[in-house]
């Protein structure tokens, strides 16, 4: 059966991907809390917890910063070097009007044949640095919970990560004290099946991490209204458009109030 284009950039970027090796999240995001000396020892927990909302968005954003880096090792010659493979009939072409009309004309001619291919692979591209986006997400708050010693069991359900503070045994046998989190880097996710969950779970702390910025008062009136689940959001966020929804959480206010407040029923 013969490839649709669409599927042939997919397989040429998968083997683009394999060969050039984009390290995972895990090795992204800790690389990330490395650079920036977010470690155990340089940083204090209270002071984490004070500047919750601080650390965590320059997390969110040199993250990215060392994504691309790796990207951009991987992209610049891995796409180029398989294309030419895959092609060499535009290859040929090219170089022929390299030859007869120079080396200016020769590379406008392949890039116009490869422009369609080279779309697909930047889109490739961009739609797997989404898809890994969340995951980067859960991984900077959990290197923050660990950093601050707060403790939790996570646990890995379906499509989200959900974090039971202290643990999930302590929530078993205080639900009213325990603390469950998910997480959400956009709220365009399906962040209502995950609410359906949570609220199955019969506790009062129930919070709702998210990265979004475009957050509408009608997902405040589902999400906190409807459901009542927290929501946590930047401090920006919360100071510029709910200043006048308790439901609505500022990170460094769920860090630096709420965790202390159950923190003394705890073990």
């Amino acid at each position: 059966m013969t490839e649709s284009p669409k599927e042939e950039i997919k397989r040429i970027m998968q083997e683009v991907r394999k060969k050039k090796s984009v390290p995972p999240s895990e090795h992204i995001v800790s690389e990330t809390f490395g650079r920036l000396h977010y470690i155990t020892g340089a940083v204090a927990q209270n002071e984490v917890l004070a500047n919750f909302d601080k650390m965590l968005r320059r997390l969110w954003e040199e993250t990215l910063v060392t994504l691309e880096s790796y990207e951009d090792k991987a992209y610049a010659t891995g796409i180029p070097e398989r294309f030419v493979t895959a092609y060499p009939e535009d290859v040929s072409r090219a170089e022929a009007v390299a030859r007869d009309k120079g080396f200016a004309a020769g590379a406008i001619h392949l890039l116009g044949r490869w422009y369609p291919k080279l779309r697909r692979a930047f889109l490739s591209v961009a739609q797997g640095r989404m898809a890994r986006g969340g995951r980067d997400f859960e991984l900077e708050i959990q290197g923050l919970f660990d950093l601050a010693g707060i403790p939790y069991t996570k646990q890995e359900i379906a499509d989200h990560t959900d974090f039971m503070l202290p643990s999930a045994n302590f929530h078993k046998q205080n639900r009213t004290a325990a603390a469950v989190i998910s997480v959400k880097r956009t709220l365009r996710e399906r962040w209502a099946e995950v609410a359906e969950e949570l609220i199955n779970l019969r506790t009062p702390n129930l919070f709702l991490f998210t990265a979004d910025e475009d957050i509408t008062s009608t997902h405040v009136d589902t999400i906190c209204g409807q459901y009542n689940i927290h929501l946590v959001v930047w401090d920006a966020i919360k100071d510029a458009k709910f200043k006048d929804r308790p439901m609505v959480l500022g990170y460094t206010e769920w860090a630096s109030e709420r965790i202390p407040m159950l923190r003394q029923f705890w073990p």
